[in-house]
């Protein structure tokens, strides 16, 4: 009886291991065939190129580099006494060019009050010819002071948001052009990650829809949402890209591959730059809460039940 018992137990536990064996192999099959997922994929956020709109020398840099800067707090100072000379010198145009006016609509005034009795009618419209110069006169000179009031604003860089700064590549006493990008900024709370998602796995990628993602080396597994699908896709070996769209490029030109799409992810909890804009991740589209299991595949719904209960 005793071996009877023994060999029933032994059968039991060997039926039940083949059949965890089963599960275990038919969910890793299930997940590589039917789940959207893929490891190209990189965190990204929203990244401001700081170029300057004046040229001169860098007279002070108040940042290091990767450093946590809050909005309008000052970066560096490029050459401000010469913008200062600038500034003045139009102020003084625009006092000179304002008496002139003064001054020629006086004059205007009276020979327009005498009259073609006193004068000649020459005389009196080359007296209103002179004033509408002088005015434009003026409206030139106020125009140049303002640009050299902007000017004079725009030495001193400010960061556009909160963020950190990152390739900080200004230094004291070098000189800067206008447009050359001098340090970039990570704005703060703008971290999503990037999926690229083959085109044969994107009928299970819908906005709304749920997803894990799993930083490279690591063990913590994020949440997150799809926020959008690429709309369109082009690469290098295309005959017709299409300007401005992203280009994604296969891994191997003798083979056919399914081209990758771009899959935006929202992340439900912002966690600083702990993993930067770049490096990269796994991500698992795990399908809608409220998902119609109609829809649904039989391996679909096998593969959804197991995740509920794996």
């Amino acid at each position: 009886m005793k071996t009877l018992t023994r060999k029933i137990s032994r059968t039991a536990i060997t039926l039940i291991l083949v059949i965890l064996a089963f599960m275990a192999i038919f969910r890793a099959w299930v997940y590589y065939t039917e789940s959207p997922w893929t490891r190209d994929a990189r965190f990204s956020a929203d990244v401001v190129a700081i170029a300057p709109d004046v040229a001169g020398l860098i007279t002070e840099v108040n940042v290091k580099d990767n450093q946590l800067v809050k909005k309008n707090q000052v970066l560096f100072v490029i050459d401000q006494p010469r913008y200062q000379k600038a500034l003045e010198e139009a102020e003084a145009d625009v006092a000179y060019y304002q008496a002139l006016a003064n001054e020629k609509r006086r004059e205007a005034g009276r020979r327009n009050q005498l009259g073609i009795q006193a004068m000649s009618r020459e005389e009196i419209d080359q007296a209103n010819n002179v004033l509408q110069t002088v005015q434009h006169q003026l409206a030139k000179a106020q125009a140049s002071r303002d640009l050299a009031r902007l000017d004079l604003e725009r030495t001193t860089i400010r960061a556009p948001a909160d963020g950190w700064i990152t390739n900080l590549n200004v230094y004291t006493g070098e000189f800067i052009t206008r447009g050359s990008t001098a340090v970039a900024l990570v704005k703060e709370g703008s971290f999503y990650v990037m999926a690229y998602m083959e085109e044969t796995k994107l009928e299970g990628v819908r906005p709304g829809y749920r997803a894990e993602i799993t930083p490279l080396g690591g063990s913590v597994v994020l949440k997150g949402t799809v926020n959008s699908v690429a709309a369109g896709v082009t690469n290098a070996s295309s005959s017709n890209d299409a300007k401005g769209m992203a280009t994604v490029d296969s891994n191997l030109e003798w083979v056919r591959l399914a081209q990758r799409v771009p899959v935006r992810i929202q992340l439900d909890q912002q966690r600083g730059n702990l993993w930067p804009a770049g490096t990269t991740a796994t991500v698992v589209i795990t399908g809608a809460k409220d998902r119609d299991e109609r829809q649904m595949t039989f391996f679909q719904k096998l593969a959804l039940r197991l995740r509920e209960f794996g």
